[in-house]
């Protein structure tokens, strides 16, 4: 006899991803002030929102001026649509059995669906057919990403077949870049040439395509003449612009958690699997009921630092040994007063935490003009672990338990 084991209660959990929606409804309506009038914008809510929630995230990003939404997979996709967004959606991420289950739902739903092949399109008329309803598509052009679309010298056919097909409409062709975080890199140049040739030929060919979008969250910010009728930013709507801008992005997710234990420890003590790290002299040691197996990236072991908020104030303090599946350690510094039950901020925005409430919050010790520090970011866990942010976001899981701020 099976006995099912019971999900963890969260009120139990000491760790927190907490989300801050109003800093995504600041950096959509950032965002939104680099952009023409007449120049949309796509939320990319993708990977459960980079994290943050897809229905909050979405919902938050309407608020700041964002009109269409994105979800790479139709799941995604129709859960945007049944909780009553009424925008237009688009999904670009699905295979026969998926199609074969979701895209007659996508199409009555009157979700748009991208097209990076022939085969891609067969999928999307049979549905378009099964429901009696025309789908409205976007041709994806594969200009060098080598991923999902297709390739400019086989777009002709598609479109043609799209032409002649009444169930289907043609309603935006786009690419996605590859190297537009590197605004130096001629990558992205040699990319619009063939994007915006393709798009030429096929106009002359079959008439006006009606919309074109190429941007993401680094051409966005770096690229105002690659803006066309549509961006569509992803990292940066979360507060992680990936190239330097002058707007104000502030990141809206802060991971927490708290001081499990407290102990002094002499000279000499090691740290951790593999005893990477020694203590040079006596020090107090801090234990964190968190690691790899919540989403703390082990690459980043002892290079990383984590703000404890403490009775005397906000310290910054070193992670310490080897990153483990279910804890770290810190040292804390022969003179802390840490203890046992004290806040530790992994990430995001000190002035967050998990136990207050937003009557508490006030400036807070990081805010502009203070003298007390500011928490470690995404971008700090990233460069230890020499990854990227949207890895070390979409890294902290489902055991982490989400909560979302008023």
């Amino acid at each position: 006899m099976s006995v099912p084991i019971p999900a963890e209660d969260p009120r139990y959990i000491p760790n927190r991803a907490v989300v801050d929606p109003s800093a995504i409804t600041d950096n959509v309506r950032a965002l939104k002030s680099a952009l023409d009038e007449q120049t949309a914008l796509m939320a990319v809510v993708k990977a459960d929102g980079y994290g943050h929630g897809m229905l909050a995230t979405a919902r938050a990003a309407l608020e700041g001026g964002a009109t269409w939404l994105g979800a790479a997979h139709p799941a995604g996709a129709l859960a945007l649509s049944h909780a009553g967004l009424d925008v237009p959606i688009l999904t670009w991420m699905y295979e026969p059995r998926t199609a074969a289950a979701l895209l007659p739902d996508l199409v009555a739903a009157g979700i748009d669906v991208s097209v990076g092949s022939m085969e891609m399109l067969h999928l999307v008329i049979d549905a378009s057919r099964s429901v009696e309803r025309r789908a409205r598509v976007h041709l994806k052009i594969d200009t060098g990403m080598g991923r999902n679309g297709v390739l400019p010298s086989q777009a002709a056919p598609v479109v043609q077949a799209i032409r002649e097909e009444d169930f289907v409409q043609l309603v935006a062709a786009w690419t996605h870049l590859t190297d537009a975080d590197v605004p130096s890199d001629p990558a992205t140049d040699q990319q619009v040439d063939v994007f915006d040739s393709t798009v030429a030929a096929l106009t002359e060919e079959f008439g006006t395509i009606p919309l074109q979008h190429l941007a993401n969250s680094a051409a966005l910010l770096s690229r105002p003449d690659l803006h066309r009728d549509l961006v569509r930013p992803g990292i940066a709507m979360y507060g992680y612009p990936p190239v330097e801008t002058d707007l104000p992005l502030r990141p809206a997710m802060t991971v927490t958690s708290r001081l499990a234990l407290v102990k002094e420890v002499p000279a000499g003590t090691t740290v951790g699997y593999g005893r990477l790290h020694t203590a040079a002299s006596t020090t107090r040691l801090g234990l964190v009921p968190m690691g790899y197996a919540d989403g703390l990236h082990r690459a980043a072991s002892g290079k990383v630092s984590v703000l404890v908020r403490t009775a005397e104030g906000d310290r910054v303090v070193p992670q310490v040994g080897r990153i483990s599946m279910d804890q770290i350690v810190l040292d804390l510094g022969p003179d802390s007063v840490a203890k046992a039950g004290d806040e530790v901020i992994l990430f995001g925005d000190a002035r967050i935490g998990h136990e207050s409430t937003p009557a508490e919050d006030g400036p807070g010790p990081d805010a502009a003009g203070s003298d007390g520090p500011a928490a470690t970011t995404a971008y700090d866990w990233a460069r230890a672990a020499v990854t990227i942010p949207y890895e070390v976001l979409t890294s902290i899981n489902a055991r982490v338990p989400r909560e979302v701020r008023p």
